[in-house]
């Protein structure tokens, strides 16, 4: 029981770091952004962050880390890449027909 408590906090301290780092890179948003943020991420780096460290072969912690940090650029991708496609609706449609293998 120790063991597995030891390893729940480990894995709660790297989660945190992760969230505290996501807090940093977010300084200059309004505060609600910015929890909104921090929690989107922490919650995909926890659920995320171990299959893709058994698929990758690397440290749960550390992916778990990785994930959390890199959640916010996932994000932020995904929102310019649908503001992009809001103002110009005719490149959804090109890419919707290339993606379904139209010419």
């Amino acid at each position: 029981m120790l063991e597995a408590t030891d390893h729940a906090l480990r894995t709660l301290l790297a989660l945190l770091g992760g969230l505290v780092l996501v807090w940093l890179r977010t300084d200059g948003m309004a505060v609600i952004a910015r929890m909104g943020i921090v929690l989107a991420s922490g919650a995909i780096g926890y659920v995320a962050g171990p299959e893709i460290a058994l698929w990758l072969g690397t440290p749960e912690r550390l992916t778990i880390v990785g994930v959390t940090v890199l959640g916010p650029l996932a994000l932020e991708t995904a929102a310019a890449a649908l503001l992009w496609l809001k103002r110009d609706p005719a490149h959804l449609a090109e890419m919707l027909r290339l993606w379904r293998g139209g010419k």
